[in-house]
């Protein structure tokens, strides 16, 4: 068994000598490889990665783009809010002073419509007033002419008291019937 143990180290040892052995051939292979390894660096690594860079600048310019319009975006966004307060403010202006001069207008031919209604009543009360002084004078012209024609009458009949009676009622007939027609 012994023995058996020692052939197996040998045959172990020999192994690693193989595999640790440099030969012509293992040089070959790492000509082969490193050969390999620039061929591809240069005709497929360098267009790979010159691919990607060309994808990844393309990309970034179109982040870039994508928030300078983003930005842009949201300036408009505020440049438009800011018009529209404005002119929300301006219309809450004009609709106040529309008020105002509504206001003021309605007030102006309020003042109007009173005074000429002042003016009206005024002149219907000189007019009232006139009429009433017409009617009084000429109530009183009747009255001293009934009065001068019932003196001439008591003149002329100096009879007795019977016809002073007489004509008495008579100047109040015809006082009384003019004072009624002067009223209607």
């Amino acid at each position: 068994m012994r023995e058996r143990a020692e052939q197996l180290h040998e045959i172990k040892k020999r192994q690693v000598r193989q595999v640790l052995r440099i030969d012509i051939n293992l040089v070959y292979i790492i000509i082969n490889i490193l050969i390999l390894y620039f061929l591809l660096k240069k005709f497929l690594i360098k267009p790979l990665d010159n691919i990607l860079a060309k994808r990844q600048a393309k990309v970034d310019g179109m982040l870039n783009n994508a928030s300078t319009k983003e930005s842009e975006a949201i300036q408009l966004k505020e440049k438009y809010e800011n018009q529209i307060a404005a002119v929300q403010t301006e219309s809450d202006q004009m609709v106040e002073q529309a008020k105002k001069d509504a206001q003021f207008e309605r007030d102006k031919i309020l003042n109007q419509a009173n005074d000429e209604a002042k003016s009206i009543v005024g002149k219907a009360r000189e007019t009232v007033a006139l009429e009433r002084e017409k009617a009084m004078r000429e109530m009183e012209a009747e009255v001293a002419g009934l009065a001068m024609t019932a003196a001439e009458k008591i003149l002329r009949d100096k009879s007795g008291a019977e016809s002073d009676q007489l004509l008495y009622d008579q100047f109040l007939d015809k006082a009384g019937d003019s004072n009624d027609t002067d009223l209607n």
